[in-house]
């Protein structure tokens, strides 16, 4: 005895959806290359910081200031801490007062100590310098 033949609604639901997948068909190469490509930038951009990271880098955005005979080439004495990290940013140019933000805080006050004792921005900065390029 044969088995009787079924009759499935899956015909008239899937033939929209075979249309729309048949539809977009020309547009996924296009889809996939857009995709290739936005993959190939990200794989340079990050071959390109990894060579950044990996290359000796000086410091040359960190140039000390030009000397100057006018006191505005020397911080204010007898600043305290927080009195001397205003004065920092405000006499320092912004590159050498991020690489002293960025210092342990034992070599911001091993700076601060210095100041104490010499309060010329150029020693400073010199110092600042010198901390930031250690291994």
């Amino acid at each position: 005895m044969p088995f009787p033949r079924l009759r499935s609604p899956l015909p008239a639901i899937s033939t929209p959806l075979v249309g729309l997948a048949l539809m977009t068909l020309p547009i996924m190469p296009l889809l996939a290359g857009t995709d290739d490509s936005y993959l190939r930038e990200i794989e340079e951009e990050a071959k390109r910081q990894a060579t950044a990271l990996i290359a000796p880098q000086s410091l040359p955005a960190l140039a000390l200031p030009t000397p100057k005979t006018n006191n505005s080439e020397q911080l204010k004495p007898g600043l305290d801490r927080a009195g001397f990290e205003q004065a920092l940013r405000a006499g320092l140019p912004k590159e050498t007062h991020a690489a002293f933000q960025r210092l342990s805080p034992a070599d911001q006050q091993r700076i601060y100590e210095s100041y104490r004792a010499d309060s010329r921005l150029a020693r400073i900065s010199e110092q600042i310098i010198r901390l930031a390029g250690k291994p």
